[in-house]
């Protein structure tokens, strides 16, 4: 089933929850876009996590415009084939990022079986759970991008090296949900 009349989701606020392995409160960053897609500006909060800590981040994605909020992370997940999220910035080092001196390393703890069944291809990571290692004190931006990669004439186009040609400025495929940028903080 191809989609080719895909209109991007509007997404109108991106949920960041880094629980930490051994126990304490999570470390929740929100962006927030009153409007969707209109004129206004979203803000997103810093995100400040403890260096030598090990975290599980969560990532949902809501259209709070509809009444009541719609949660796009469910579509995410029933398109799990079909969405990928890339995780990076110039201190976080992982699949999609291989900065010089980074502050945080990522590591993709999802797969598309996770979701729905796998059934075209391999079985890949979505993003919507990852692994983050704060490991050094430094501030950065972290980015959050959602891209959609439907089948494009039966092929599918989301593969395992979306994140690495990505990290190394190569094209990659598909159409951007969403891309949001969080000031990252990693403290003593």
């Amino acid at each position: 089933d191809d989609d080719h009349n895909h209109e991007t989701e509007v997404i109108s606020t991106v949920e960041l929850t880094f629980t930490p392995d051994g126990g304490g409160a999570p470390v929740i960053a929100n962006f927030v876009d009153p409007d969707g897609d209109g004129g206004m500006s979203g803000m997103a909060d810093a995100i400040t996590l403890v260096a030598g800590t090990t975290y599980t981040l969560e990532i949902r994605f809501l259209n709070a415009l509809e009444d009541p909020a719609e949660d796009i992370t469910e579509e995410i997940e029933e398109e799990a084939e079909e969405h990928m999220i890339l995780v990076f910035g110039e201190g976080v080092e992982g699949p999609a990022s291989m900065p010089a001196a980074p502050i945080i390393s990522h590591a993709y703890a999802d797969h598309e079986s996770d979701y729905t069944s796998n059934d075209v291809g391999e079985d890949l990571p979505v993003g919507l759970r990852n692994t983050i290692v704060a490991s050094t004190t430094g501030s950065s931006e972290l980015r959050v991008m959602l891209r959609h990669l439907p089948a494009l004439n039966g092929t599918p186009q989301k593969s395992a090296n979306i994140p690495t040609t990505y990290a190394m400025g190569g094209s990659v495929p598909g159409d951007v949900d969403a891309d949001i940028g969080f000031e990252l903080n990693v403290v003593p």
